[in-house]
Parts: C-alpha cells; sequence; structure tokens
C-alpha cells in the first residue's frame, strides 16, 4: 500500500480499520466519504462550525453496519449528483434533497439514510433520518412523523412548545411510521404510545418538557403528584421546572427569581433568559442552528 493510501485510510476517523481493512477496493469507500464530506466543508465554515468533515464521517459510521461494502457506481453517481447541486440555493440548508444513490453507496437498502435530506417528503407529516440499534448494530432508516392522537402508536417523541424531546433509543428494527404526541393537545409520549398529561394533584413521575404534566404544572417529588409552577418570590427546593417560566429557583436564597438577561453573570443555563450560560460565564444568545446535519449544528 502507499503511503498517500495510508494516510488517507489514517484520515477517515473510525471508519478504515473498524469497517474498511485498508484493501484497495476498501480505499475508494473512504475517498468516497472524504470527497462527499468536503462538498459540505464550505457550508460549514460559512455557518461557523468546524469544517473538519468529523461529524460527517461519523455519520456515515453510524449509518453503515461492519459487513458494508462500497458500491463504485453508487458513489459516484452520488458524488456527481452532488457536485452539480452545491452551488444551488438551499444546498447548505439541506433544502436539496441528496439522491438515493448517496445512501446506497455501501449497500443501503431502501429506505436507508445517512441525514434527514435523504428521505423523500411523505404525502402527511415529516421525514426523518432515525437511529437504532438492531442485532448488536446501529442501523439508520427513513421515518415518517406524523401528529398523534390518544393512544397512538409507536410514539417516538413529544412536543411541547415546538420542541421535539424524542423519546429515547430505538432497539429493534426502526419502524416506518412514528407519532408525536403533542402537549397542546394534552398528550405526552410514554415510550410506547401517546397518552394524557396529567393534571394538578395526580400522581406524576417526571418534570421538564417532556414531563407528565400538563402545562403550567410540574412534577412535586415531596408529593409526587402534578402542582401549579411557583410564581416569583416563592420558596423552592430547586425542583425540575419548579418556578414559572420566566423564573429559576435561587439556590443561595431558595425562592423563584427572575431569570437574568444576556450579559449578566451566570453558572447554569436556567439563570438565564436564553437558556444559555457560556464558558465565559456570563448569559448569551442561543448557539445558532447548523446550516446542515452533517456539519454538526
Amino acid at each position: 500500500m502507499s503511503r498517500g493510501s495510508s494516510l488517507l485510510c489514517a484520515a477517515v476517523v473510525g471508519i478504515s480499520a473498524a469497517t474498511f481493512g485498508c484493501k484497495s477496493d476498501e480505499d475508494a469507500g473512504a475517498a468516497f466519504i472524504r470527497r462527499y464530506c468536503e462538498l459540505y466543508q464550505p457550508c460549514c465554515v460559512a455557518a461557523g462550525l468546524p469544517g473538519d468533515g468529523k461529524v460527517c464521517r461519523d455519520l456515515f459510521v453510524g449509518a453503515m453496519s461492519k459487513q458494508s461494502k462500497y458500491n463504485a457506481t453508487a458513489g459516484e453517481s452520488c458524488l456527481s449528483t452532488l457536485m452539480s447541486v452545491s452551488s444551488q440555493p438551499g444546498f447548505c440548508e439541506g433544502d436539496i434533497v441528496p439522491p438515493a444513490t448517496c445512501a446506497q453507496a455501501f449497500g443501503g437498502v431502501v429506505g436507508a439514510c445517512i441525514q434527514d435530506a435523504d428521505c423523500p417528503a411523505p404525502s402527511a407529516g415529516d421525514a426523518r433520518c432515525v437511529s437504532g440499534f438492531a442485532n448488536g448494530m446501529q442501523v439508520r432508516k427513513c421515518q415518517t412523523q406524523t401528529r398523534g392522537t390518544a393512544g397512538g402508536a409507536p410514539c417516538v417523541g413529544t412536543v411541547r412548545s415546538g420542541v421535539i424531546l424524542y423519546s429515547g433509543t430505538i432497539t429493534g428494527d426502526v419502524p416506518d411510521m412514528g407519532f408525536l404526541c403533542y402537549a397542546d393537545d394534552g398528550l405526552h409520549c410514554d415510550g410506547t404510545m401517546c397518552v394524557a398529561l396529567m393534571a394538578t394533584g395526580e400522581a406524576c413521575a417526571l418534570s421538564g418538557p417532556a414531563g407528565d404534566c400538563v402545562d403550567g404544572n410540574f412534577c412535586d417529588v415531596t408529593t409526587g403528584t402534578c402542582a401549579a409552577r411557583k410564581p416569583i418570590g416563592a420558596a423552592c427546593i430547586d425542583q425540575a421546572d419548579e418556578c414559572a417560566d420566566g423564573s429559576y429557583c435561587d439556590a443561595g436564597g431558595m425562592t423563584c427569581v427572575a431569570q437574568l438577561d444576556i450579559g449578566a453573570a451566570c453558572t447554569d443555563n436556567g439563570q438565564c433568559v436564553t437558556e444559555t450560560c457560556s464558558d465565559a460565564g456570563t448569559c448569551a444568545a442561543p448557539p445558532v442552528v447548523g446550516a446542515n446535519p452533517v456539519c454538526g449544528g
């Protein structure tokens, strides 16, 4: 093997040793991944995100099994199509869907994916590239996610205040359809199906955005029941979501106090209106969402 080939194998972190073994036909697979990730490098740099391609390479590692074999025909078709559209508006934002051959470059079956943009838009709901574990290996597969009703199964997460909180790691085959349970509909995902949120005084087990209680309540560990969140000035014991929106439990005085504005000194995200306490110890604006999932944003 040439020194150049050795360097290429070393550059593709975690792939050559675990998946390819650095043989001649397997070097072509490593080269495909490098070229694919380089196409998105300008997007990452423009968004202020790392341009080293590590996140992109890790996505391929997660999408492949150890038995994956590189399909040069599919790989070259994928790269050719991506190069032809890489300068078009929407490429960096993921608005341009990569061809199916990109997910099939390593033997991906129908429905296999690397990122959300690999999944065709469904007639209803949203398409997501979902990761799971089957037979001891990680798999990535397209899943249609749609709004669930009471009893909708399988549920995959809870939506509260516009934020999706997924239920956890999928074991076994990734289902083709998954329901999202909306707090606005009085529902949350219990890990299996959409069930009703608990009202004041009803038994609960979890606080936070994915918790059991209706909006405006929190799960009080002292009673094991849902209770109204506390106003500014009320005594608190620093439970999750104990204080009302716009406030937090101050550990110094053990009372609910108003959250801090950008620039104020902080030690925890929850102290800030933006829910972001920077490494410098001050409240900061929320981090910018990446231009494309392969950038790690």
